[in-house]
């Protein structure tokens, strides 16, 4: 499994966020965090790669096929995009939800194996308890629970995160990252969240891509970016690395001049 985005550029008629972006070959298998101040250019980044928006030049290629050259179908089958927000009218349960989500563009019968699949990622995910309940009746961080669900549920290839735990409390953020590492493992596929929290992409991620004003400033594996001075410049900011007892980076900011 590889993945590469090369020169990358999308603009609105009287604004460029992305300018030329280049990835560098991203390995399957592996959790990446997509770093970088608002307004970087992240989101627009992801809806490229999705193809929700048509960049005006560059390309991107998942395991030697360019994804602009294939039917939407068979891109959305690869490719899986979570946005940021997750909101749901629809009066259907937790579990319905998870389970439309794996059937999409699919044969829509279903089959115990798809049933027991949906079962066994909602305990994994530590949401079973949720299963009958309605979208509408849960909470802005279960309902985060479930959209990551729905995207785990299916078998992509490539995984686009938009913020993937914004509004999970502290131990939520944990087990869902630390699941995002191991299914990511264990499917060998490419998983890209973008994310702020720095001590979380420090913990967890394998591998780090800075953005900032539309450009990919640097990429490369986690303690070699967080050593970096990019990584400052970036931000705008003071770093100060430390390690934790258990071994694993702690990231601390403070504004330049204090």
């Amino acid at each position: 499994m590889s993945f590469r985005v090369t020169d990358l550029q999308f603009s609105y008629p009287r604004k460029t966020v992305l300018r030329k972006v280049d990835s560098g070959d991203l390995p399957g298998g592996r959790l990446i965090a997509l770093l970088g101040p608002n307004a970087a250019g992240k989101s627009t980044f992801f809806r490229c790669i999705a193809g929700l928006l048509q960049p005006q030049s560059g390309t991107v290629v998942l395991n030697e096929q360019a994804l602009h050259a294939m039917p939407q179908t068979q891109r959305i089958r690869k490719v899986c995009y979570m946005p940021q927000s997750f909101a749901s009218g629809a009066a259907l349960t937790v579990f319905e939800v998870v389970l439309l989500a794996r059937k999409h563009l699919e044969d829509w019968r279903v089959s115990s194996d798809d049933t027991a699949f949906v079962e066994t990622l909602l305990q994994r995910l530590g949401i079973e308890h949720l299963a009958g309940r309605y979208i509408g009746e849960l909470s802005g961080g279960q309902q985060q629970m479930v959209s990551i669900c729905q995207a785990l549920v299916r078998p992509a290839e490539l995984f686009l995160l938009d913020e993937p735990t914004s509004a999970l409390d502290l131990r939520h953020q944990l087990e869902v990252m630390q699941t995002l590492r191991e299914i990511t493992a264990e499917r060998e596929a490419v998983t890209i969240a973008a994310m702020h929290d720095l001590n979380l992409a420090a913990r967890f991620a394998d591998h780090l891509m800075l953005m900032r004003d539309g450009e990919i400033r640097a990429s490369g594996t986690t303690a070699d970016i967080l050593a970096s001075p990019v990584l400052a410049e970036t931000y705008g900011v003071k770093i100060e690395l430390r390690r934790a007892d258990d071994g694993t980076h702690m990231v601390g900011a403070s504004l330049a001049g204090n």
